[in-house]
């Protein structure tokens, strides 16, 4: 299936997902800051009444694969401390059996946050309101970063990049979609695909692919790359780009 056809299937199956693509890739993002920008997310998804907060990638079906096989990766790494950034709403990580000595759920809306912490916040788990790009980071053996890239310019990723190696973690696990030939791109809190191994980021092979078996066909290769945060690059921000930069 590809094409038109591939189109008219995600439309007739999956209309949460087409209207939230729909509305990142139109939505005038060039005034607010970062956090405003993905409360207009936020605000949308609950007009959507979307099963979580996070977006349709959230889903209880949509992670049923990444669900069971984190805990396995992560043990097999030795992670004893987790961060988690983006953590959203913590939807779906609150049906991960995580056995390590921490786990710390982090992410620029307050709001959740807030949230978080009345509902899941337990001696080995806290919640703390932080931007990737610019906050400092508490010390962590591997910092999950999903769904969390796609929405951020090229800029703000290098940012990110350079303020995880600052944390001292040993690990990256993040979003990658391995089949993009071409990486675009975009104002933060907008969306599209990314493949991390392809210019201007450049990472070598990641240490484990592990494919969240997407149930959008158009999506299928999206995974989560093992990457040692010392591969990533050391630079700021690129030195091109390809579109706007937020």
């Amino acid at each position: 299936m590809a094409g038109s056809a591939t189109k008219r299937f995600i439309k007739r199956h999956f209309p949460p997902l087409v209207s939230a693509v729909h509305f990142l890739r139109r939505l005038p993002l060039r005034s607010g800051t970062m956090e405003e920008r993905f409360q207009r997310m936020i605000r949308m998804y609950v007009r959507q009444q979307l099963e979580s907060l996070s977006g349709p990638g959230s889903t209880l079906e949509e992670t049923r694969v990444i669900r069971a096989q984190i805990p396995i990766l992560l043990a097999n790494l030795d992670v004893k401390v987790l961060l988690d950034i983006p953590c959203g709403d913590f939807h779906w990580m609150k049906e991960v059996e995580l056995k390590m000595d921490r786990y710390i759920g982090a992410d620029v809306l307050a709001d959740l946050i807030r949230a978080n912490k009345e509902k899941f916040e337990r001696t080995n788990r806290t919640f703390l309101r932080l931007d990737l790009t610019v906050d400092d980071l508490p010390e962590a053996d591997l910092v999950f970063c999903r769904d969390c890239l796609v929405h951020l310019s090229f800029a703000d990723i290098f940012r990110a990049f350079a303020n995880i190696k600052r944390s001292g973690a040993t690990y990256l696990l993040t979003t990658t979609f391995p089949s993009v030939g071409e990486n675009l791109d975009i104002l933060t809190g907008e969306w599209r695909r990314l493949n991390l191994e392809m210019d201007p980021f450049n990472l070598p092979a990641p240490l484990r692919l592990l494919n969240e078996e997407c149930t959008i066909p158009l999506y299928s290769d999206k995974s989560l790359g093992l990457w040692r945060v010392s591969d990533l690059p050391d630079k700021d921000r690129p030195a091109r780009t390809a579109g706007p930069i937020g």
